[in-house]
């Protein structure tokens, strides 16, 4: 059963996403007349779209970012701070599990965890 109020917020939102899609089409079309003036060259800088020598995958020619950045380990955190993130991540998690650990057991896999996550 609906009311009234339930009409009217669906009549709304039609209403937006009928405005939205104007809204889209504008925009391709807007698009596509760029292209076309631009000789169907992306209408972009290259400093927005990255590398250019990568092709772009997607057909609706939005650029794809291609950038990756790798930021080592010694970048994020002294080893000695990760070590004690992932002690204390650790005994929150044995704690929460009702599990105990005798202290090499515990840090041998602080030791193992950080092994796998930093490749320290």
């Amino acid at each position: 059963m609906t009311n009234g109020n339930d009409v009217s917020q669906e009549a709304q939102y039609d209403e937006i996403v009928s405005k939205l899609e104007a809204l889209l089409q504008k925009h391709k079309r807007k698009s596509s007349a760029t292209m076309a003036a631009a000789g169907g060259a992306a209408a972009y800088p290259s400093s927005i779209t990255g590398s250019m020598d990568v092709p772009l995958t997607a057909n609706d020619n939005i650029p794809t970012l291609t950038e990756t950045v790798h930021i080592t380990p010694a970048m994020l955190l002294p080893q000695s701070d990760i070590t004690s993130l992932l002690g204390q991540i650790l005994d929150s998690a044995l704690n929460d599990a009702g599990v105990d650990l005798d202290p090499v057991a515990r840090k041998a896999l602080v030791h193992a965890l950080e092994s796998h996550l930093f490749g320290l």
